[in-house]
């Protein structure tokens, strides 16, 4: 199995392509979240039961840095000023992309006096998703 290094998963600003990278981040989660649809009945012998392919699937995608003046987190800025929601795109140390439109949660900035001014930010998914394997 190949062992992946934290820094080659990478955001961007726009898409994949054409987008502009989110180079002072530090840290990026990304989370796949599949609501259920529970469909449970008394022929279900008290057995949970759940709908296939139903129900919500939604992303957040979570990230962290040290400020800079880097183009990417300039424009993610404003995004959240703006409360707007704009195109981005991630990818995998194995070359996997994933594209979706997304809306900025949450965005912190925080500093410690004698100590690096940080950021961190919650995207919440608007609409489908490309996920393309390498």
């Amino acid at each position: 199995m190949t062992n992946y290094a934290g820094r080659s998963f990478l955001l961007k600003t726009g898409t994949w392509s054409g987008g502009t990278a989110i180079a002072d981040c530090k840290t990026h989660s990304l989370k796949l979240n599949n609501e259920q649809v529970d469909i449970t009945n008394k022929s279900s012998a008290g057995y949970r039961t759940l709908l296939s392919a139903a129900g919500t699937q939604s992303i957040t995608i979570t990230f962290g840095g040290v400020m800079t003046n880097d183009t990417g987190f300039e424009t993610m800025q404003g995004y959240a000023f703006a409360n707007s929601i704009n195109a981005f795109a991630m990818q995998w140390a194995d070359g996997d992309t994933l594209e979706c439109s997304f809306a900025v949660s949450d965005f912190e900035v925080s500093g410690d006096h004698n100590s690096e001014q940080r950021f961190t930010v919650t995207l919440q998914s608007s609409g489908q998703w490309t996920f393309t394997p390498a």
